[in-house]
């Protein structure tokens, strides 16, 4: 009997909670190498300013724009992890040692985080977009 199935074993089952994982190792690893190399950035254009130039570029507007987007998704499903953790919205666990199955049981305190998360992902989002495409002087 092998003992696991490798990085097959990753996508045997796939649920809510899992997903929201991958996409916070996702944007937790996006805005390491987003924020760490921008003080070299300076070092190597010599000033912020020019620095900054870079930033105005569609695809810098684009990468500042998915900065925000995960700034916003790492920070809410952060604070959905630490409920969880915390037991504020834990369901049950279900397990099975011959057929392991996922350890939480979907509750609606549960779907009511989930629903928050993508809210308040979207409205985020869009208003960072819309300042960082425009700028906070054409804020309503």
């Amino acid at each position: 009997m092998r003992a696991g199935r490798g990085i097959g074993e990753w996508f045997r089952v796939i649920n809510l909670e899992r997903v929201l994982f991958l996409l916070h190792r996702i944007t937790g690893v996006y805005l390491v190498l987003y924020i760490f190399p921008r003080p070299y950035l300076i070092l190597l254009y010599g000033s912020w300013e020019e620095a900054l130039k870079l930033d105005m570029t569609p695809i810098g507007k684009l990468l500042a724009a998915f900065f925000v987007f995960s700034i916003l998704l790492h920070g809410i499903n952060g604070l959905r992890i630490m409920l969880v953790e915390l037991g504020v919205i834990k369901g049950w666990p279900v397990r099975d040692p011959i057929k392991p199955t996922p350890a939480l049981r979907a509750s609606k305190a549960n779907w009511l985080m989930v629903v928050l998360t993508v809210l308040g992902t979207i409205i985020g989002t869009a208003i960072g977009t819309y300042l960082v495409l425009y700028g906070a002087e054409t804020w309503p």
